[in-house]
């Protein structure tokens, strides 16, 4: 036992360096652990028989010997799921119970129920509310599952002679449930059914116990929260602590530094925070946090004195300006005003600049130099009590702006200064590659510039720096090919033989270069001559490959070389990937033949068609190519499955899914009946295939259809009912062809009367 108690006094230390989360799930982990022990031994093997059959009851009480070293004897109350704890050695943490028949109602409940009480080790009973249990022991839990371990639970590929573990995955119950969820090889992934097999018999009820020398045995001592306090305003000041895993509710108590005795502002915190107001400023105050756990309060936090004072500045803002480095900050209504200090070095000697009251919220401080490090304190202050000071540092620095340009046309181009919003005006310069055009330095309060008549193919660098009447910044710099417009409206569309992309022309354009992108970056695929081209067909794409395209038009410079101007944007994406054909359908022709049809998929050039025998091979017609396909010299009374496939030039789908039909003699079409001075005539429409027709006769209105007579030859094509009780008796005809000695029959016909009607 000393060697136990050492392990968990380093898991507490590991608490205290890592936080409450951490050493909560490390103790957790030796309780499963020794489960984990246990499971090696005979009898407690999962997936194996377990040491007691027929009871799972009886088996949770030989592993409760085995973890706590007595057995779990205790006894079930009348209504099936909360306990008696009759020995004493085992308490109920928890019951749960809902009246609903249907999971879906509770699913939160249940799951919030088992996270918020449950432990590894702990016993469960659950039940329906008429009264059918069972009992399971927690492996494990978790945010994401809770794992049971029992036995006496038949499941899918477990039989109930053996113990196993099984998962309930919580996103996978609120999915589904009342259905448990399988692995491919048939085991269970997510035991979603087992509240419900027992709560659909009229409602469910859960109770959590567990040992009383639990916490003494697995669990020490509960770790502490760690407090800390903040000023959040002058007479507040707000607590906050780590969460402690388990813990329902948290208690907040303070005292004045002076006192002795605490009192509690809280006893049913559910947050890590609490803001505590109503203090005197410049008064100290003791506070402390304790966590309410397994329906126990656990030890007290560290207490922390905290002094009520205003709030410490966190935030402060520079801004050059054209007069100096503006320090900017935020207003605060329960200060007297605000004190700030200068350093020229972070440790340096600070002095006071300035003292401001309440309604001040910035400095403009001219005392700067460019791109030279300040370092800045502000201190609040109420009265004769004065807030902490953080060091911020602060420079006079003009943002280098952003260039950015947008195309007029292939000869003029609009450049646009982005500055910070804080210069006076910006000083900007043009040179071409060629060194054609060079312009000085030309300041200005605009921040566009228009450049215009520039030769295609030349580059033009444009550079700007912001100004103040402080100051100048750094340049920014941006060379632009004189070049064509970026193309618009590229859309990308397929087609059977391919894509098909199509885009706006451009009116400067003398041609274009298309671009492909199918997973390894854009590469050119071809060149179109003529600005009025607006079509591009791609037929050597790849089966099952992403692609998305762009265009760039190109122009010709003084010395005819192509000069492509910007990419278009791209176009939405496009992968060649058939559909497997949807609607097929097998119907009976004659006795030997079977047409197969079904309906087009999108990009399909022809379809492949497979058929064969119960028992046999499948074989295969290539190169359909329109919907359907007879299938002749087929076996009488044989079974055949069929299938299809779309196909074309770069690939083709998954087969459809199978249909089979069996080969018999087609339903015969509707008979017609007239009226004859020898009774009713039925007339149908006879087949060469035919070996013989069978009549049935049902009566006007109602009745079943009862068979009447054969006609026998495939030529007749009547016949006579002289014992028809009305002349408004309904018939249906049914074909009958024989091999072998077999007689094979079609379905009936529908059913026909006088006038068809």
């Amino acid at each position: 036992m000393k060697k136990i108690i050492s392990i968990f006094l380093a898991v507490i230390m590991l608490f205290s360096a890592s936080g409450a989360g951490t050493a909560y799930a490390a103790q957790r982990k030796y309780v499963e652990d020794v489960l984990a022990e246990i499971q090696t031994k005979s009898g407690f093997v999962p997936n194996r028989t377990s040491i007691v059959t027929g009871n799972c009851y009886a088996f949770v009480s030989a592993v409760c010997e085995r973890l706590y070293g007595v057995k779990y004897q205790e006894g079930l109350n009348s209504n099936g799921y909360t306990c008696r704890h009759e020995t004493g050695l085992f308490y109920a943490v928890s019951t749960y119970k809902s009246t609903s028949s249907n999971t879906a109602d509770c699913v939160e409940g249940i799951i919030n129920f088992f996270v918020n009480n449950a432990y590894p080790g702990d016993i469960v009973h659950y039940a329906s509310l008429s009264g059918s249990t069972h009992t399971f022991m927690i492996q494990s839990i978790d945010r994401e599952k809770m794992s049971i371990y029992h036995s006496n639970y038949q499941t899918r590929n477990v039989p109930s002679t053996a113990c196993h573990i099984d998962n309930i995955y919580w996103n996978s119950f609120r999915k589904n449930p009342t259905s448990t969820i399988y692995n491919r090889d048939g085991s269970i992934y997510s035991h979603n059914s087992l509240f419900y097999n027992k709560q659909k018999r009229g409602g469910l009820g859960i109770s959590i116990n567990r040992y009383v020398n639990y916490e003494k045995m697995y669990f020490p001592s509960f770790p502490p929260p760690t407090l800390s306090a903040t000023n959040s305003a002058t007479k507040a000041i707000t607590l906050s602590w780590n969460k402690i895993e388990g813990a329902s509710h948290y208690s907040v108590q303070y005292k004045e530094a002076s006192d002795s005795k605490y009192t509690a502002l809280t006893s049913n915190c559910t947050s890590q925070s609490y803001v505590v107001s109503g203090l005197t400023v410049g008064k100290s105050y003791d506070f402390r946090v304790c966590a309410y756990v397994a329906g126990k309060w656990r030890e007290y936090s560290n207490v922390v004195r905290k002094q009520a004072l205003p709030p410490t500045i966190n935030v402060v803002r520079f801004i050059p300006e054209s007069t100096g480095l503006k320090v900017k900050w935020a207003k605060r209504s329960d200060v007297d005003g605000l004190k700030l200090y200068k350093a020229s070095s972070a440790n340096g000697t600070y002095k006071l600049i300035k003292t401001f009251d309440k309604s001040a919220n910035h400095y403009i401080d001219t005392a700067v130099k460019y791109n030279t490090n300040y370092y800045y304190k502000l201190v609040r202050y109420k009265g004769s009590y004065e807030s902490g000071a953080k060091v911020f540092t602060g420079k006079y620095v003009l943002k280098t702006p952003v260039i950015t340009y947008t195309r007029k046309d292939s000869k003029t181009i609009l450049f646009t200064f982005n500055g910070d919003g804080c210069q006076d005006s910006f000083d900007y310069s043009v040179t071409s590659g060629s060194n054609k055009l060079s312009t000085a330095t030309v300041n200005t309060t605009e921040n566009t510039l228009l450049l215009e008549n520039l030769d295609i193919g030349e580059s033009y660098t444009v550079s700007v720096r912001e100004k103040t009447k402080f100051a100048a910044g750094e340049y920014g710099k941006l060379t632009v090919i004189a070049a064509p417009k970026a193309v618009t409206g590229v859309k990308a569309s397929l087609k059977r033989r391919g894509v098909r992309l199509n885009y706006n022309p451009e009116s400067e354009a003398l041609g274009y270069f298309i671009y492909r992108n199918d997973g390894s970056g854009y590469k050119q695929i071809a060149k179109l001559e003529g600005k009025s081209t607006k079509t591009y067909f791609d037929n050597s794409i790849k089966y099952n490959t992403p692609c998305t395209y762009a265009v760039r038009a190109y122009a010709k410079s003084d010395s005819g070389k192509d000069v492509p101007g910007d990419s278009s944007a791209p176009s939405a994406s496009v992968n060649m990937v058939l559909t497997a054909p949807s609607g097929i359908k097998a119907v009976r022709t004659t006795p030997t033949k079977i047409t197969v049809s079904w309906n087009a998929a999108n990009y399909a050039g022809k379809y492949d068609l497979q058929y064969r025998a119960k028992g046999g091979k499948w074989i295969t017609v290539s190169g359909i190519k329109g919907k359907s396909r007879v299938i002749k010299k087929l076996t009488l009374g044989t079974k055949y499955y069929f299938r299809v496939r779309s196909v074309n030039g770069f690939g083709n789908s998954a087969y459809s899914s199978t249909v089979k039909r069996k080969l018999l003699p087609p339903t015969p079409e509707k008979p017609t009946v007239k009226i004859t001075n020898n009774g009713l005539k039925v007339v149908y429409k006879p087949k060469k295939y035919a070996d013989s027709y069978m009549i049935y006769r049902a009566n006007p209105n109602k009745g079943k259809f009862k068979y009447i007579a054969t006609v026998n030859g495939h030529k007749a094509k009547s016949y006579r009912d002289m014992t028809a009780p009305s002349s408004n008796c309904r018939y249906k005809i049914v074909c009958c062809v024989s091999k072998k000695g077999v007689n094979y029959m079609s379905a009936r016909s529908a059913a026909g009367r006088v006038n068809n009607e």
